[in-house]
């Protein structure tokens, strides 16, 4: 008899008459590249094998390539003249100014390279582990910015308070940061944007402690506060806001401030998602996102998660994703994500299937994953077909997945994305990429997948995954 192999599997002409209507779409069609590039080498979890040259800055929670615009004529002539005077002179101040001035000109991964070549060299340099830490976060790679900022708070102990000079010196003003502030209030935000509130909240308050004049104040305080909301310690939010004066003196934490009116009942919600005639005009966006982020907090403490995840998708769209309040507001909606999952559509179901895989969600395996008919999936680290939903979350939980998800710095995407919907089904062919070191020139794992989606009561599930690797 005849056969033909799907998944691994050989099946006979009256098993494919017997076969669930939405299988028997995928054979007659043969849109199954993934089983033929190459017999499931690889997968969301395996290993590596070669290079691969990115495209991008990052990748966002939900599988977004995040690219910088282009870097005006003085910020690459700084990044110019940087590269110059470190490779002339490779000192500790050289490498940290080459890291700034690649920032500055959107090439965060080319910063994070500086500050790693200048570790190298001076590897106990509390000063070089604060800066990459910071660029950890901006790409979204928060267990790594922790590891680098701890160590860093770790090797500044006992040393003296060092003012951190601006990257372009400002005419009017002394600079406002110290090296022990910064290590501390980015610290906090990774803690917070990983979910770790309480470790958060510590990091805050020691940021508070080096803090030297009122806008460092008011920043830390307003992160702090949002911090302490989170864990529903609102008397203890509330007063830490005795912090910042009423009528502070501020040189750049305008949008903080609002936050702040807004949390003392001095300025209304709605104000927050409009202009300000305080902003300064190179930081009018900055500050709106910022305000839009308390806005999408003030929702979420209503009750309103709906209106809050409206917010922060308002954040989203404006695409300047290197700035804090874009990184918490993706940070907060994948967590909407988790809670109310979306299925609507093939690719609602594929994109929170994403977000499961960069958040490591276990839940969202239950909640995404066929029932009836019973799920089968091809790693390609098992020897043969993952049957049943059950033996599917087991999978998930020994790749280190758990319920609610955890902080990892992984991130998979897909591209190509195909979709051929049918009476009750939809078939996927895609790639998918799998970086497992956003900010270094590592391999990138990729290959061809297939999925088979049903359509379930709540919303279309996957039935069916096969991977391949290339």
């Amino acid at each position: 008899m005849r056969t033909v192999r799907v998944a691994g599997q050989d099946i006979g002409r009256t098993a494919l008459r017997k076969a669930p209507k939405f299988l028997a779409v995928v054979l007659v069609l043969a849109v199954l590249p993934a089983a033929e590039a190459g017999q499931a080498s690889g997968g969301p979890s395996g290993e590596a094998k070669k290079p691969e040259a990115k495209s991008y800055e990052a990748i966002s929670l939900t599988g977004e390539k995040l690219v910088s615009p282009a870097a005006d004529k003085a910020a690459l002539d700084r990044l110019a003249g940087a590269r110059l005077s470190t490779a002339k002179d490779p000192s500790e101040d050289n490498f940290i100014g080459l890291g700034r001035s690649a920032a500055a000109a959107g090439r965060y991964r080319e910063a994070i390279k500086a500050y790693s070549d200048g570790l190298a060299r001076y590897p106990r340099s509390y000063r070089l582990l604060r800066h990459r830490g910071h660029g950890y976060i901006t790409i979204r790679q928060f267990v790594r910015a922790i590891g680098d900022l701890v160590r860093a708070a770790d090797l500044a102990k006992g040393h003296p308070l060092e003012i951190e000079p601006d990257l372009v010196p400002h005419a009017e003003r002394k600079p406002l940061s110290n090296t022990h502030y910064n290590i501390y209030y980015h610290l906090g935000l990774a803690y917070y944007l990983a979910g770790d509130y309480p470790l958060a909240e510590q990091a805050f308050r020691e940021g508070l402690t080096w803090s030297k004049n009122e806008d460092s104040t008011i920043t830390v305080t307003d992160w702090l506060y949002l911090t302490l909301r989170r864990m529903r310690m609102d008397q203890e939010a509330r007063e830490a806001l005795s912090a910042v004066k009423w009528r502070p003196k501020i040189e750049e934490s305008f949008g903080y401030f609002q936050r702040i009116l807004m949390y003392r009942g001095q300025a209304a919600p709605d104000l927050m998602a409009v202009p300000w005639e305080d902003d300064p005009p190179g930081e009018k966006k900055a500050n709106l996102l910022i305000r839009l982020y308390g806005l999408g907090n003030w929702h979420l403490w209503g009750g309103d998660a709906f209106q809050a995840l409206g917010v922060f998708e308002t954040i989203l769209k404006e695409k300047a994703w290197w700035y804090f309040a874009s990184i918490a507001a993706e940070v907060d909606a994948a967590g909407l994500t988790l809670t109310n999952p979306a299925r609507a559509s093939a690719a609602d179901a594929l994109k929170t299937w994403t977000v499961m895989w960069n958040t490591y969600d276990l839940g969202l395996v239950y909640s995404l994953f066929s029932v009836n008919p019973a799920p089968t999936y091809l790693p390609p680290e098992k020897t043969g077909v993952i049957e049943g939903l059950e033996p599917l979350v087991e999978y998930h939980k020994e790749l280190g997945f758990m319920l609610g998800g955890k902080a990892q710095d992984n991130r998979l995407r897909l591209e190509d994305v195909r979709i051929r919907t049918f009476a009750a089904e939809a078939v996927v062919t895609a790639r998918w990429l799998l970086d497992r070191s956003v900010g270094e020139d590592g391999p990138v794992r990729q290959g061809p997948v297939t999925f088979v989606l049903v359509q379930a009561p709540d919303g279309y599930r996957i039935a069916r995954a096969r991977f391949a690797d290339e």
